[in-house]
């Protein structure tokens, strides 16, 4: 099984601002794919400077529920015939 994604979560050191999210759905990987970009504020610097980020990760969709074939039972039954001469 994937690990989870975290994402990034502002702090009371960093103020983390998302400014574009894409998401990509691909049907045959059965993944979403994931374009983020944010901008990451130092708020505990003198200067409060901030640097930009991208970040890009897919995410699996959930596995669908299979419906489970039953065997069918087979019934053998032995039917005598009589041929009257």
């Amino acid at each position: 099984m994937p690990k989870p994604t975290k994402e990034l979560k502002s702090t009371p050191f960093t103020e983390v601002i998302e400014l574009e999210r894409i998401v990509t759905p691909d049907e045959e990987k059965r993944v979403d794919h994931i374009f983020v970009r944010r901008k990451k504020i130092c708020t505990r610097h003198p200067e409060g400077f901030a640097t930009e980020e991208i970040a890009r990760f897919d995410v699996a969709w959930p596995e669908e529920p299979k419906e489970e074939l039953k065997d069918s039972t087979k019934v053998n039954e032995e039917v005598e015939i009589s041929i009257n001469k």
